[in-house]
């Protein structure tokens, strides 16, 4: 097995409403002003969130950028997604986890409804030989000029199936992309739950033979 350290990650998380929420209920006033909580909210300054609407019923977008445009969040009447890229340490993935506990405590999902989560990193191999060299297992043909794998895989302790797809990274010199896709049910005791995805994209992707370093401390 191939282990190599996690150069940058990301989180993103797409929860669809229950029901579309109309104008007037979503109450989106009230939201800003709970998510720029410093206490309960995610922090977000007033100035960091932008409101477009053209239509009185469903047709508004609540966003947000923050972490230094790295982070995003978007509200629509029938669903919200939050999401976290360039991240690279330890600490990072520290903030990212109490980002996602204190969203999931502000709203409250109902028990019914999903999560969508989709994570992915670019991890590092010493060489650009030894990263083709590795990915090169997954070609099964000459005519193959990029090899990558795609499959579908279940792990213990994870409710639903995982996507894992891994290529090339065309961001990261020597560089492998993995990318995960799956769900959970917002039925979740949020703090130790949340710390459990990075041991989920651990475990689903050792099954290709591909392991990670602990996440560095600083860059």
């Amino acid at each position: 097995m191939e282990v190599v350290p996690i150069d940058i990650f990301g989180v993103h998380v797409d929860v669809p409403f229950a029901a579309p929420l109309g104008f007037k209920q979503a109450d989106l006033e009230d939201f800003g002003a709970k998510v720029c909580d410093p206490n309960k909210g995610i922090g977000l300054r007033p100035d960091q969130i932008r409101l477009k609407k053209w239509d009185e019923l469903y047709g508004y977008e609540l966003s947000a950028q923050f972490f230094g445009e790295n982070g995003t969040l978007s509200r629509t009447a029938d669903r919200i997604k939050v999401g976290v890229r360039n991240a690279r340490t330890a600490g990072d993935w520290t903030i990212i986890q109490q980002t996602l506990q204190r969203f999931y405590a502000l709203m409250d999902f109902p028990e019914t409804t999903v999560t969508a989560l989709s994570t992915h990193v670019h991890a590092k191999f010493p060489t650009t030989e030894e990263r083709d060299g590795w990915l090169g297992h997954f070609s099964y043909s000459p005519l193959v000029g990029r090899p990558a794998t795609l499959g579908y895989v279940q792990i213990a302790d994870w409710e639903k199936e995982i996507r894992v797809l891994i290529e090339q990274s065309n961001a990261v010199p020597d560089s492998v992309f993995v990318m995960w896709d799956t769900q959970f049910t917002n039925l979740q005791d949020w703090e130790t739950f949340l710390m459990s995805i990075m041991t989920m994209m651990e475990n689903a992707v050792n099954i290709f033979d591909l392991g990670f370093e602990p996440l560095r401390e600083r860059v």
